[in-house]
């Protein structure tokens, strides 16, 4: 077997969601089963995954009704004691965990985009979802460390300015571009850690890619803008600031006149859209490192460009993915808000809502702006963005 196929998936023997009848039932939600035998009872590939998960962690649930929750394939995450008791109670066994679901991450052969010609930013983290991995958002935030490194080397080789003060720059085209190419090499290496989207077509990879992103970029200069920068500046990840005066910044002496005004208005519009939907709530909710990877995860899997069933017959996976995601989610915030956690997973899922707008502004603000400027990209970044 390909080593390099065998990305997030509870064993490497599991069958394929396809592969058994459709009309049997998982016994622990009703889902379509994707293995009858595997821990001692049918399961879906979410409920294989959430067991497997719970007894190699030993992990200790509460339930906030008594242990009376009805799981369906619909409510299974809302209460993971009851979840884990139903698994119990139908027949799933702790000791058909088998001691290779223990063990450390698989020796997997090194995964290499074919975008990252376009950046000049060499990423070359080897960060694998495999089924051994006890916690998918702390596996990635392995990885956007690292990609964060290693961007801030490239910029502080390439001269960026470094900080907010006196000798910062206003961001040009240039800006945007150098970014984008960056985003477009990270995002596309984030996504081939996930079996999901390694698994599909190049063209569905750029389908999902030209809107991801985009969400992406947000993510990181959202984070970045809430830790870092003054009142009223958005920073690019070079260090580069937008700011909704439009001429703050702007060393030639620009002519003044109806078309600079509304490049003006728009710019001030756009720029200000960001600093109070996106970057705001960053810092008002002190976003941190996990939190910033569960969004990146959860994007990438729920894309909203026009191909929706981009990932069509691999449903199984991608639930399995979102679940792990979003239960490593709920336990992050129950662990950082003891008090307050479902309503700090709440607020961190309200957040998706905002960076689709950005993604929309963004591309609005294409048509108008001389920073957001395609005609100035370089051509392979236009192509595929624009595709």
């Amino acid at each position: 077997m390909d080593s390099s196929e065998d990305l997030y998936s509870p064993s490497s023997s599991a069958s394929t969601p396809n592969s058994l009848a459709a009309t049997e039932e998982c016994a622990v939600c009703g889902n379509k089963v994707v293995d009858s035998s595997r821990y001692g009872a049918p399961g879906c590939l979410g409920c294989i995954v959430f067991f497997r998960r719970a007894i190699v962690r030993n992990s200790v649930f509460k339930c906030l009704r008594r242990g009376g929750c009805n799981i369906t394939n619909e409510y299974r995450c809302v209460c993971r004691y009851c979840r884990l008791q139903k698994c119990l109670k139908v027949g799933m066994s702790p000791k058909a965990v088998q001691r290779r679901d223990l063990v450390g991450r698989r020796n997997l052969s090194d995964i290499k985009t074919n975008l990252e010609k376009l950046s000049g930013i060499h990423t070359t983290s080897q960060v694998v979802i495999d089924e051994s991995t006890s916690n998918l958002l702390q596996s990635l935030a392995q990885l956007q460390s690292e990609q964060t490194y290693k961007a801030l080397q490239y910029f502080v080789a390439h001269g960026h300015p470094n900080r907010i003060n006196s000798s910062s720059r206003r961001a040009d085209s240039h800006d945007v571009n150098i970014t984008l190419k960056l985003c477009l090499n990270q995002a596309s290496e984030w996504g081939h850690q996930l079996k999901p989207f390694k698994r599909l077509s190049i063209e569905s990879k750029q389908s999902i890619l030209a809107e991801y992103v985009f969400a992406f970029l947000l993510v990181d200069q959202s984070f970045k803008t809430a830790r870092e920068a003054e009142k009223g500046f958005w920073l690019l990840q070079n260090d580069s600031f937008m700011h909704p005066n439009y001429f703050l910044g702007l060393i030639e002496n620009k002519e003044i006149d109806e078309t600079t005004k509304k490049t003006a208005e728009h710019h001030e519009k756009f720029v200000s859209e960001l600093l109070y939907c996106i970057a705001s709530p960053f810092r008002n909710l002190e976003i941190d490192e996990i939190e910033c990877v569960a969004l990146k995860t959860i994007l990438l899997l729920t894309p909203s460009c026009s191909k929706r069933a981009v990932y069509s017959g691999q449903e199984g996976y991608v639930a399995a993915v979102h679940t792990q995601c979003m239960e490593d989610l709920m336990e992050h915030c129950q662990k950082k808000f003891p008090e307050r956690g479902e309503e700090r997973f709440g607020e961190i899922l309200l957040l998706i809502g905002s960076i689709r707008c950005g993604i929309k502004a963004i591309y609005n603000h294409t048509r108008i702006s001389d920073v957001f400027d395609f005609n100035k990209f370089d051509e392979d970044v236009q192509k595929f963005l624009l595709s």
